[in-house]
């Protein structure tokens, strides 16, 4: 009988995701703004000494990994952790299984002085954010805003849809989506709180080549892209 393998004694720092994408396991340190890919079999190895990592072990696999140079580099560089604290639960992103249609929306006579005001904040707080923040922070924010919503039931997909073709319709006057998926989805993001609407920043990874891509989700529906799209992608943050 082999010995049961030891228990995982390091973390993923907090400031730290992970996800598994085509066998590598992919950082984003949302500290530093950056992502690390990490190949197949040393990610294996990590499965072993890194508790919550992305990859499992397998089958049968009872041999502890080794704490290699590698790992000490990724302590070093404060990836990973030995201490108590470590990678805070984190909602996981709904698989997207629709996008959302403004093809029949036309927000145009419901667009008042107060919508044009709350976009123009959310466009101006999401630069700024991006400008002199990192992503860590911004996630926090990002996180505090949609617990401070106080709509007593859920919101319906109808309120979303009529809110985000009043943000397309706006979002003309200060920038366009393309190549902006970032910007693009964090005023989305904080543009629906300030209608009581929460929503879901996601930011997904895909390899060969390697690429991320942010997108914005209410349960399943995509808000701001193709979902036949997004679903190329692996989900890697989830605020």
């Amino acid at each position: 009988m082999q010995p049961a393998p030891s228990s995982p004694t390091l973390r993923l720092a907090c400031h730290v995701r992970a996800c598994n994408a085509d066998g590598q396991t992919i950082l984003l340190d949302l500290r530093r703004n950056r992502y690390l890919g990490i190949g197949r079999q040393a990610s294996t190895a990590l499965a072993a000494l890194v508790q919550g990592w992305p990859t499992s072990l397998p089958p049968n696999d009872a041999s502890p990994a080794p704490v290699g140079e590698f790992t000490r580099q990724l302590i070093s560089q404060g990836l990973l952790t030995d201490k108590a604290f470590g990678l805070p639960p984190a909602p996981a992103a709904e698989e997207a299984t629709a996008s959302l249609d403004l093809v029949d929306a036309n927000p145009n006579a419901d667009i008042g002085a107060r919508h044009v005001a709350h976009f123009l904040k959310s466009a101006a707080l999401t630069a700024w954010w991006l400008r002199s923040r990192t992503l860590y922070d911004i996630a926090l924010k990002v996180a505090a805003r949609r617990e401070r919503l106080t709509a007593p039931t859920p919101p319906s997909l109808e309120a979303i849809r009529v809110a985000t073709a009043v943000y397309e319709t706006l979002r003309p006057l200060v920038f366009t989506a393309r190549e902006r998926c970032l910007h693009d989805s964090l005023t989305l993001v904080c543009f629906l709180a300030t209608q009581d609407l929460p929503s879901r920043w996601v930011v997904g990874v895909k390899t060969c080549p390697f690429g991320a891509h942010a997108w914005v989700q209410s349960g399943r529906t995509v808000l701001n892209d193709q979902h036949e799209y997004v679903r190329g992608f692996r989900p890697i943050l989830v605020v």
